[in-house]
């Protein structure tokens, strides 16, 4: 995997992203990755968090993936300076 990504959005758009992290959970046994593009709201960096399987990106459909990635996110960026918020995609 290289460390950027390109997803369209729902009009269609190609966007770029810098991957931060994927991992495989040992829960769902399912693939994981967190992207940004480096914007911000209220001075924290925005990413996204996506199902990745074969190469392609499918939506986090539940609230326990979804907190599943929190904790992933929290536990590599708590030594860390730099604060991200996941945002729904």
């Amino acid at each position: 995997m290289n460390n950027k990504i390109i997803i369209k959005n729902a009009q269609g758009k190609e966007q770029t992203y810098d991957i931060l992290f994927s991992f495989e959970s040992a829960n769902t046994h399912k693939n994981y990755i967190v992207y940004t593009d480096f914007t911000k709201e209220n001075n924290i960096i925005k990413c996204y968090a996506s199902i990745y399987e074969n190469g392609q990106v499918s939506p986090i459909d539940t609230e326990a993936e979804n907190q599943i990635v929190i904790t992933m996110l929290n536990t590599i960026t708590e030594s860390t300076k730099i604060k991200y918020r996941l945002m729904n995609q």
